[in-house]
């Protein structure tokens, strides 16, 4: 693997399966992290990180002003990227200074089926291939740029696992993008300066 140039941390709830997930199959030597930001208080979740992560790992309770706390985790680590898998809205200066830097996994084909419920309103609906969308965060309701999708089939679909697991081959994709600098955002359009070779995903 190519030596890692960025700085990235990571922000998680509730179970923070995909982060583990990832790093059970992935060396924190060849990802490593500047900080993870946990907003539970699931005692064994805690300790999967810690485990994982030592003093890298911080914790803040649910209903803090976690956006604030992201800001400050950010500028102390000097991050340059900050991958999401927490269940808050994010909003104000965070998003601001940090525009295009914080990269979203949420579990549709969006512009379809924003916000939460998305896998479940997916099935229920009309539409025959449902996924996931990589987009970094703006002001809205998983509106930013998307960077990147994946695709499964509506017949091949299981259980929710069929759906979140592709996003952990997304991160890998995106993560080394961004450390050879092959990702950008003009007039809020992602541009990716390299084809993607990978089955079942495609860049918009």
């Amino acid at each position: 693997m190519n030596q890692m140039y960025k700085r990235y941390s990571f922000y998680c709830s509730g179970g923070a399966s995909r982060i583990i997930k990832f790093y059970e199959t992935n060396s924190i030597l060849d990802y490593p992290i500047e900080s993870i930001l946990y907003d539970g208080v699931n005692g064994d979740v805690i300790y999967k990180l810690k485990k994982l992560f030592g003093n890298k790992l911080i914790v803040f309770s649910v209903g803090n002003d976690i956006s604030g706390r992201l800001y400050s985790m950010l500028n102390q680590s000097n991050t340059d990227y900050m991958f999401c898998f927490g269940k808050r809205i994010l909003k104000g200066e965070l998003l601001t200074k940090y525009k295009n830097k914080i990269i979203n996994f949420h579990p549709s084909l969006l512009p379809a089926f924003p916000g939460i419920n998305s896998i479940d309103r997916a099935l229920e609906s009309s539409v025959q291939l449902i996924g996931n969308t990589a987009h970094f965060i703006d002001a809205g309701i998983d509106t930013g740029p998307i960077i990147m999708q994946s695709v499964i089939s509506k017949s091949s679909y299981t259980n929710y696992e069929d759906v979140l697991s592709l996003q952990l081959k997304m991160l890998n994709v995106i993560w080394n993008l961004l450390d050879n600098s092959k990702i950008e955002v003009v007039d809020d359009k992602v541009n990716i300066d390299e084809c993607i070779n990978e089955n079942k995903f495609f860049s918009i």
